[in-house]
């Protein structure tokens, strides 16, 4: 792949990840905040940001990993760790979709902030080796 290409890619997958986990942030924040007061729903209006950041995180993901297990020097180590990463954020996002359907969401925080930071720390490890 083209360097300045694949330049791009690792910028809109940063992007993508901080706007991710910084909407992850501010919701348990505001949740642990509200959780005794009148609760706002401000994740609604933060919702389209997330579902666009997510969007471009899996795309990007998909183009990166293809890049680097077809051209790099993946080994078996770096293979698991992006095979738990993608099934992290799978975890998050099925927990983010059950959450939606709750009508206290503030009163239990979902705990995707928590898994969310290790996804984080693994693509910080992977970025290494």
């Amino acid at each position: 792949m083209n360097n300045y290409l694949y330049l791009i890619l690792i910028w809109v997958h940063s992007m993508g990840a901080g706007i991710w986990l910084g909407g992850s942030l501010l919701y348990f924040f505001k949740s642990t905040v509200y959780k005794d007061s009148i609760k706002p729903d401000f994740i609604s209006e933060y919702n389209s940001v997330l579902t666009v950041s997510t969007i471009i995180l899996f795309a990007s993901g998909i183009l990166i990993s293809f890049d680097k297990l077809n051209y790099g020097n993946y080994s078996n180590v770096s293979a698991i760790l992006l095979l738990t990463k993608v099934i992290l954020s799978f975890i998050v996002i099925f927990l983010i979709w059950k959450s939606r359907n709750l009508k206290n969401k503030l009163e239990n925080p979902n705990p995707s902030i928590f898994i969310t930071m290790i996804i984080y720390l693994i693509a910080s490890i992977l970025s290494i080796f």
